[in-house]
């Protein structure tokens, strides 16, 4: 089993756009914004003016927060009634409207995250309901072999074993150490058993665990630059060198990842960033170093289709099969979903 290493500065150099192409009006709108100017040049190159301009005014604004009703535990009808009864609003999600509800109304008390059955398990709360996109594309059944690669908190890896009706083999892996307590803390109150939580570097995955794998989640560390609204600071916080890092690092794990599943096995890419640097560009990097994968329709219908250019750079006509969430045109934060599948181990 293999393993690869970026350097980033090759990335940079592909990547990397000179501060004198940036017209003047874009910085004043950077700096109306408060963004750095490159990123505000990026949304204008995939969007054009007007509709960046959209985007930047979707930022300013939060999406209701999100509860996954826990089948595992309690039935939905159940878990409405009570919360309706707090005085919280929950509507179903379009495309997952057995179980995934945006809460449209909250109490001034308890919060979601402060009432009894909050705490004995029955939902999980997410800020927003694009988090709950990666594991229903990844459609775990029971009884298969399942591996989270970047698990904590545990909003995906608890969905998975839900999914899988906590049958089967999911491995929830996190390199931080400092994330693993809520992690486990999840899967706990969740009243998960099919799970082991384990501690490595996704990168050296392959190195350190001999399985192959039904089923492959990866939900990449990355700018959280679709989350600019939760956290404004991420409007400055990146540098393009900083950027350059993100993406080498993403695809050696995006490269481990589809190294872990078996053949035929599937493999979910998702970041909550809009940037195309850290999307389409590492799905496109990932499949023209691997000759084992390919990029395949999503099971749903949601969102917009992947970019298959972005300034000077091309990518596969494949990469189209992805999907974009954007908060001026969804209703949500920015995120991103690739579906592959490995097609030789």
């Amino acid at each position: 089993m293999r393993t690869i290493r970026v350097d980033y500065r090759d990335v940079l150099r592909e990547i990397q756009l000179s501060e004198e192409r940036i017209p003047v009006s874009i910085r004043r709108i950077a700096k109306i914004f408060g963004y750095r100017p490159y990123m505000v040049q990026r949304y204008v190159d995939m969007l054009g003016l007007e509709e960046a301009y959209k985007l930047l005014q979707a930022f300013e604004r939060r999406p209701p927060p999100a509860i996954r009703c826990n089948t595992l535990k309690i039935d939905c009808e159940s878990l409405t009634k009570r919360l309706e009864r707090l005085g919280f609003g929950p509507k179903p999600v379009e495309w997952c409207k057995d179980y995934c509800f945006r809460v449209v109304k909250t109490p001034t008390s308890p919060s979601l995250g402060a009432t009894h059955e909050y705490f004995k398990g029955f939902y999980y709360v997410y800020r927003d309901i694009a988090a709950l996109l990666p594991p229903l594309l990844l459609d775990p059944h029971p009884n298969e072999l399942v591996l989270d690669m970047a698990a904590a908190p545990g909003g995906k890896a608890t969905h998975i074993a839900q999914l899988m009706k906590n049958r089967g083999f999911l491995v929830a892996n996190d390199k931080a150490k400092t994330r693993l307590p809520a992690l486990i803390e999840n899967l706990m109150r969740l009243g998960i058993v099919n799970t082991v939580v384990t501690c490595f570097d996704a990168r050296e995955l392959p190195l350190k665990l001999r399985l192959r794998f039904d089923r492959v989640l990866l939900d990449a560390p990355c700018s959280a630059e679709g989350a600019i609204m939760f956290d404004p600071e991420r409007k400055r916080k990146t540098s393009i060198e900083d950027l350059a890092r993100l993406v080498a690092r993403e695809i050696e794990m995006l490269y481990a990842a589809i190294e872990m599943a078996k053949n035929g096995g599937v493999i979910v890419y998702s970041t909550c960033s809009i940037a195309p640097e850290e999307n389409e560009y590492v799905v496109n990097k990932v499949i023209d170093l691997r000759n084992d994968v390919e990029v395949i329709e999503p099971r749903l219908n949601v969102g917009s289709e992947g970019l298959t250019s972005f300034r000077e750079l091309k990518f596969s006509k494949d990469v189209r099969k992805c999907l974009r969430l954007w908060p001026h045109r969804h209703g949500t934060e920015g995120f991103f979903i690739c579906v592959l599948r490995r097609t030789r181990a």
